[in-house]
């Protein structure tokens, strides 16, 4: 009776030791709002952040590990995805255009979604880049998503000069390397003139049972 008692209260100590170490996503939302202002201001671009489900909780560990990508992938479409006020005039769009961070439980996962409304990605010029700079068979027959995929490999970049922002070798590889670091994945899905959405898959059940069995191997080691 003692023994279940002790492992009851056990349990009850885990479980809340656990929820001390979630935390809410929009704890970076300062920082990404940050980033689109200076950003959208350094380059001349009107841009406005938008956000749904940022309440949304993951391990502290793993919000620290999804900083970094996040980041990247906002500059990115700041960079390469929202066009200039004159341009998106030009089209018949908004001159402000917009990204959208969303992030919602989806099973036993949490889905990280940014999107921005940009000119969105031609899978064909990401493959002639990817040829061109060998990274892909100029016989490769590939479908439009598999064209899109290509944006992961190392060393890919479309910037033809480096900036402060682009073509210095840093590029979504990186984005993917670190997000399969937390045992998660990276999609992007995107159409011409519409815009492209990143979205990231984080294992929220795994992050669970790493950071309990994290637990159960300390004690092991203190008893």
């Amino acid at each position: 009776m003692v023994a279940e008692t002790v492992q009851k209260l056990t349990s009850q100590l885990r479980d809340s030791t656990f929820s001390i170490s979630l935390i809410p996503i929009e704890t970076l939302e300062t920082r990404f709002q940050r980033l689109v202002l200076e950003m959208g201001r350094d380059m001349g671009k009107s841009i406005s952040l938008k956000s749904d489900g940022l309440d949304t909780e993951l391990d502290r560990t793993m919000i620290e590990s999804l900083t970094d990508p996040l980041l990247h992938i906002i500059r990115n479409s700041i960079d390469h995805g929202i066009e200039s006020p004159e341009e998106r005039k030009r089209k018949g769009k908004p001159e402000e255009g917009t990204i959208h961070i969303k992030a919602f439980y989806s099973g036993a996962n949490v889905v990280v979604q940014i999107q921005d409304d940009g000119a969105g990605v031609d899978p064909e010029k990401v493959f002639q880049k990817a040829v061109e700079k060998g990274l892909a068979g100029a016989s490769e027959n590939l479908s439009d998503q598999e064209k899109l995929n290509l944006v992961f490999r190392s060393g890919f970049s479309t910037s033809n000069q480096v900036t402060e922002v682009s073509g210095r070798g840093v590029g979504m590889d990186v984005v993917m390397q670190n997000i399969s670091a937390i045992r998660g994945e990276v999609n992007v899905s995107s159409e011409k003139e519409k815009g492209t959405t990143i979205s990231i898959t984080l294992p929220l059940v795994l992050s669970i049972i790493e950071n309990r069995l994290g637990q159960s191997r300390n004690q092991i080691i203190e008893y």
